[in-house]
């Protein structure tokens, strides 16, 4: 990081932290009941239930989301839930004390792949009706690959203990994403602690402006660019340990400005259960800054810059050189992703969000399973992986390049075209959203991979009528392009949908859903790139067996239970 921009984070959080800290009697920065989180502010909103699906996270205007992730194989994240006035209003107050209080968010859902198959000891034998484990035949369940739709999103539950009063909030959350008690024990799926961060503002006048300034240090992840029907971000989520500065200036009672700044460090490593505690970790350290400036139009329009870089100067994970694996390549290794998104809001005509950026990689290797979340891919690696067919070569790919990426997604309903008020059953809802990658991969001249370009599509629609406070039914389509230049690579699914709840504008909610698939020839379980690669992360060892390279399973029937508290 450049020498004067270190100089002016480390005044300004020195400035700016005492004062901050010192404003008790001064009163609370004014909050929406479902404000952002720093940086969140132009994400449109989540789908009902409004909690995370997994990511679709309530937060308070003045802090940071909180979030934690898995391994590869693991399903999404889900984020904090800002408590319901309920309660909120039951929470224990000291006189000068903090106020405390808990929220939440848990979805569990079972799913079962159906179809008919020979037996794996006698695969010439007849086919027979199997019923399996929904994620394991469908090749759109790892939240790690662009394949993801939400159709097969896995376990996730969250606690968090907030204190607060005024100028001062601090959480501790845990987080997991394996329900232990249904059956073995998955010991990487449970996070305690998984976040801890402390967020300090204060109010201040200048020409005749009230801004507010958010000091937040800690453990968290800032996001931008969040696109809820994918459950992914086009500008980035940042899973670190580090500070962000956020400055919000009321112009008018109608436009508001925002300015965030961030710097953190996401650890880089792996975990040996084998040696002996305490030094079983090997850590290396990435380093991640990011801005973003937001401009926000009464309820009409939002308008949001971004950028942010990802990269390294510690050895530690590159001791043992390797030809084109050693730390001269790591020190250049970079992760950049600049862009924007907008979302307009109009009446009788409904709402549109759109959300452009440019990611670019270089030697992404080296930037590991910390740090930037983008485009369904976390880390430099992922990236790599994902879209620039990194295969551990170097020969073959060094995990560099850059990519074009687009999300859109509009929404109406009957109540908006009618000029009526919303949040009232009967209602009908449309959502038409789509995601689109052009990744154009910079491959040295040893590379044995036939393409030096992979462009992606996904798309869809759903229509869901609200007919009556605790039922609701849903029908959502979904077509996923794999490979826009070569055919075979599609697949799509039609799912309808019924949803009971006590209202539907709650945070609780239990649907039953099936979803019909259709695959092209080349997605097939555990399948792979022209070059050797699984084409969806992990599908080679969870699909591994008699019956790769047989077709996914077309019926999968779910039931989910999920509440927000």
């Amino acid at each position: 990081m450049p020498r004067s921009l270190f100089a002016f984070l480390v005044l300004g959080v020195c400035a700016l932290s005492a004062p901050a800290a010192a404003q008790d009697p001064l009163d609370e920065p004014a909050t929406s009941e479902r404000a952002a989180s720093p940086g969140d502010e132009a994400a449109p909103a989540p789908e009902k239930p409004a909690p995370n699906e997994p990511t679709s996270e309530p937060e308070t205007k003045d802090e940071p989301a909180v979030e934690a992730h898995a391994s590869d194989a693991a399903p999404p994240p889900s984020a904090e839930v800002t408590p319901p006035p309920a309660a909120a209003a039951a929470t224990e107050k000291k006189p000068g004390g903090f106020e405390t209080f808990v929220s939440g968010y848990f979805r569990a859902p079972f799913a079962m792949g159906m179809s008919p198959r020979p037996s794996p000891d006698d695969m010439d034998g007849p086919e027979l009706m199997q019923i399996s484990y929904g994620p394991n035949r469908t090749v759109d369940s790892n939240y790690y690959s662009f394949a993801y739709t939400r159709l097969q999103e896995q376990d996730w539950a969250e606690v968090f203990v907030h204190a607060k009063r005024k100028h001062v909030h601090a959480v501790v959350g845990w987080m997991g994403y394996w329900f232990q008690a249904a059956g073995f024990r998955n010991y990487d799926a449970s996070w305690a602690p998984a976040v801890a961060y402390l967020t300090l503002d204060t109010d201040f006048s200048v020409g005749g402006l009230k801004p507010n300034i958010a000091l937040s240090g800690g453990a968290w992840w800032p996001r931008f660019g969040y696109f809820e029907k994918y459950d992914t971000f086009t500008l980035g989520q940042f899973r670190q340990v580090g500070e962000q500065l956020k400055l919000t200036v009321p112009v008018n009672p109608k436009l508001t400005m925002t300015l965030v700044q961030g710097f953190g460090t996401g650890r880089d490593g792996s975990f040996n259960v084998n040696s002996p505690p305490p030094y079983q970790a090997q850590v290396g350290l990435d380093l991640l800054h990011y801005e973003h400036l937001q401009v926000t139009y009464a309820k009409v329009f939002d308008l949001g810059l971004h950028f942010n870089h990802q990269w390294t100067r510690d050895p530690n994970l590159t001791r043992s050189a390797q030809a084109g694996q050693a730390y001269t390549q790591a020190r250049q290794a970079k992760f950049t992703t600049f862009g924007g998104e907008a979302s307009v809001n109009v009446p009788y005509a409904g709402r549109l969000w759109i959300s452009p950026s440019y990611t670019r990689v270089r030697y992404g290797w080296a930037l590991g399973s910390a740090g930037t979340e983008v485009m369904h891919s976390l880390g430099g690696a992922g990236f790599a992986k994902n879209y620039m067919a990194w295969d551990e070569s170097p020969r073959n790919s060094s995990g560099t390049g850059s990519s074009l990426n687009l999300g859109f997604l509009y929404e109406n309903k009957l109540s908006t075209i009618l000029g009526q008020e919303s949040g009232k059953a009967p209602e009908v809802t449309l959502n038409l959203f789509g995601l689109f990658i052009d990744s154009k991969l910079d491959l040295p001249s040893t590379s044995l991979i036939p393409q030096d370009r992979i462009a992606q599509l996904k798309y869809g629609a759903d229509l869901s009528l609200q007919a009556l406070d605790w039922l609701g039914v849903m029908l959502r389509w979904d077509e996923v392009n794999y490979d826009l230049d070569h055919s075979g690579y599609i697949f799509s699914a039609i799912s309808p949908r019924v949803t009971f709840s006590s209202h539907f504008l709650g945070g609780e909610s239990i649907y039953l859903q099936y979803s019909r698939y259709r695959y092209g020839d080349k997605m097939v379980l555990a399948g792979r790139w022209p070059w050797g690669m699984p084409l969806v992360a992990g599908n080679d060892i969870i699909q591994g067996g008699p019956y790769a390279g047989h077709k996914p399973d077309m019926d999968v029937i779910r039931v989910q239970a999920s509440v927000a508290f």
